[in-house]
């Protein structure tokens, strides 16, 4: 018994010494402070955006997009921020329905190509040609 009396100090000192390196280690004081590696903050005139397929079905409109950095840096969600494509329709009667979704990351001279659905109120009639596009800084 003795032997075991000896090493449990010794076991003590090893896990709190371990403990603490780790809580040292995932200190979270500067997680808040994201600056681009590259400098470069976000801007919309470096994306080209481009609704590539449109399709009416019951209570949705089915939308295929693209999406070209044309800027000479790589856009991410960890480095710029978020950014979104908002997609806003009218119905014949003037509502608007509007659906938002976000992009993560762009490498530049890329097209990021997605879709989305457009829902509205079953009892309304989406005019198709009010269909509009932007892209949006979070």
């Amino acid at each position: 018994m003795r032997k075991l009396s000896f090493q449990k100090p010794i076991w003590n000192v090893v896990l709190l010494v371990t403990m603490s390196l780790l809580f040292i280690n995932c200190s979270s004081s500067h997680d808040d402070e994201i600056i681009p590696s590259n400098n470069a903050a976000f801007n919309v005139a470096d994306f080209s955006l481009n609704i590539t397929r449109k399709q009416l079905y019951g209570d949705y409109l089915a939308i295929d997009f693209d999406v070209k950095n044309t800027s000479k840096t790589s856009y991410s969600v960890y480095e710029q921020g978020t950014f979104s494509v908002k997609f806003t329709a009218k119905s014949t009667d003037g509502e608007v329905f509007k659906r938002i979704t976000y992009v993560d990351y762009v490498e530049t001279g890329v097209t990021y190509s997605d879709y989305v659905h457009l829902t509205f109120s079953a009892n309304k009639t989406l005019d198709v040609s009010t269909l509009t596009a932007v892209i949006v800084k979070d």
